[in-house]
């Protein structure tokens, strides 16, 4: 799990949002119960200028659309500006969270170092 803010000017959010780091999803996908509280409405969601694409989510598959320009900040560490997949169907019950995927440490040249004998997990520079 990770915890960061999430900011985008259109639609507007400001949230901090918690995620699980999941290296089997190739794209960062916002979670509906996150959508939901941050009450971003489905007018808001149907005006995002990518086109409707299915992707799996939860086991099955769900429509998204591309939220470009949204920023991820990381407490004073570090921040970057990703493009997120956004649920664009209206699902009515879905508690999967928000996922960081693979993209994400792609972009930024992160690896991720996972110790369970110490139980610690963080991202590394892999440059």
């Amino acid at each position: 799990m990770t915890r960061f803010l999430l900011t985008s000017k259109e639609p507007h959010i400001f949230a901090v949002v918690e995620a699980v780091v999941d290296t089997g999803s190739p794209s960062t996908v916002l979670g509906l119960p996150d959508l939901k509280r941050m009450r971003v409405s489905q007018i808001q969601l149907q005006k995002l200028e990518s086109k409707k694409e299915p992707i799996a989510y939860g086991g099955g598959l769900v429509k998204t659309k591309i939220l470009n320009g949204a920023k991820l900040k990381f407490g004073d560490y570090f921040e970057c500006i990703l493009p997120i997949q956004v649920p664009v169907d209206e699902i009515k019950e879905c508690n999967q969270p928000t996922i960081l995927g693979v993209d994400f440490m792609i972009q930024n040249k992160l690896k991720l170092i996972f110790d369970p004998a110490k139980r610690e997990a963080y991202f590394e520079s892999s440059n």
